[in-house]
């Protein structure tokens, strides 16, 4: 036998126009508070940003589903990165420590986004 174990799985799926339709102040902080710099330079620089930055936010949630962690805002979504083409994701901090005690020794993800909808799933293998 000799395979991995699937630690956890989640599933997210988020409107675009929620954040797109929220007030300029507001979503400046929310970006804020849940991109890494180098995810900001990325989905800003995009024509419209709006769909890479609720995709980005929905792999965290993913994430945090995926751990097992009821209440999301209890990992820190900057220490979660999500980079790349293909996107990997990368953890330090609290979610670095949690996967190193689940044992994790993958992770993957996939990402979808259209102009209205953005969804992720994250499987945690050990």
């Amino acid at each position: 036998m000799g395979g991995r174990l699937i630690l956890g799985v989640g599933v997210d799926i988020e409107s675009v126009s929620r954040l797109r339709n929220i007030r300029a102040s507001v979503r400046e902080r929310m970006i804020n508070r849940i991109l890494t710099d180098k995810e900001k330079a990325y989905c800003l620089g995009r024509v419209d940003p709006y769909p890479c930055i609720v995709a980005r936010f929905c792999v965290k949630e993913a994430f945090v589903k995926a751990l097992g962690i009821k209440d999301s805002w209890s990992i820190p979504f900057r220490d979660v990165e999500v980079l790349g083409r293909p996107p990997t994701l990368s953890a330090r901090g609290k979610a670095k420590e949690i996967l190193d005690k689940l044992g994790a020794k993958k992770i993957h993800i996939s990402l979808s986004h259209t102009s209205d909808y953005a969804v992720a799933m994250v499987i945690i293998e050990g």
